[in-house]
């Protein structure tokens, strides 16, 4: 998914962004959208991301819209509209504090929104960095945990090819596939290959990979550490709660 696809599901979930964030890093986000299609806009969008994708758990559904792929793709979208949108969905929110009797200053959208609890001022919008830079932040992460060569996924009884398998791409041209997904000295676990296969990893194995290695608010903990502490049906559903809002 592109970055123009997450921007518009962060519209669709505004408050709940915003109340994640917190004061100080909702009023970044709010200069950040200001600044979309303008002179920095690239800079501006990849900060967006690299924020959301801090700050929100894996299985939020913003978050699972930057991870459908991890990567900013130049294709032609109508930015001032997206803007447009975003600022109408904060708008909306602030009509909603109003009735409420909740002041904008509370809201964290006052003349002080901007800075942090010591009073220093938010962190810019262009931090010079790359859409490539952001790619192989994300991948290195990912590519630091435990993982098999093919001869050992074969070893294992398994199909390196295997679309049910995440198979992650290193930047020396060699593959790996997560060891999370074998039982120890054995094959390709069952239920991960159908969560696999559910949330796409053979299309996009950094994100499907990032589900199993991140946080999961919904299970209290890393869903790859769950295997086999947890049922089965209960990783399952886990998995369909995303496959059903991306």
């Amino acid at each position: 998914m592109t970055a123009e696809d997450a921007l518009a599901a962060l519209a669709e979930h505004w408050d709940d962004v915003l109340a994640r964030l917190g004061t100080a890093r909702g009023q970044e986000l709010r200069d950040l959208i200001a600044q979309l299609g303008g002179a920095d806009h690239t800079a501006v969008v990849i900060r967006i991301t690299q924020l959301l994708g801090r700050e929100l758990p894996p299985d939020h559904p913003v978050r699972r819209a930057l991870a459908k792929g991890f990567r900013f793709a130049p294709r032609p979208a109508d930015w001032s509209a997206l803007r447009h949108n975003l600022l109408a969905a904060e708008a909306a929110a602030l009509a909603g504090l109003a009735l409420s009797g909740v002041s904008a200053e509370t809201a964290g959208t006052g003349p002080e929104a901007g800075h942090g609890q010591d009073g220093s001022p938010g962190r810019g919008a262009a931090d010079g960095v790359t859409p490539d830079e952001v790619l192989s932040e994300v991948a290195g992460r990912l590519l630091r945990a435990p993982a098999l060569a093919a001869d050992e996924v074969r070893l294992r009884g398994a199909d390196p090819a295997d679309p049910g398998l995440i198979r992650l791409d290193r930047p020396d041209g060699g593959q790996q596939w997560p060891s999370f997904q074998f039982a120890p000295g054995g094959g390709a676990l069952p239920v991960v290959r159908t969560v696999n296969l559910m949330l796409g990893a053979e299309t996009d194995p950094l994100g499907v990979a990032d589900w199993w290695l991140g946080a999961n608010a919904w299970l209290s903990g890393r869903p790859s550490d769950l295997i086999g502490d947890v049922s089965d049906e209960l990783l399952l559903r886990a998995a369909r709660r995303v496959a059903e809002e991306v």
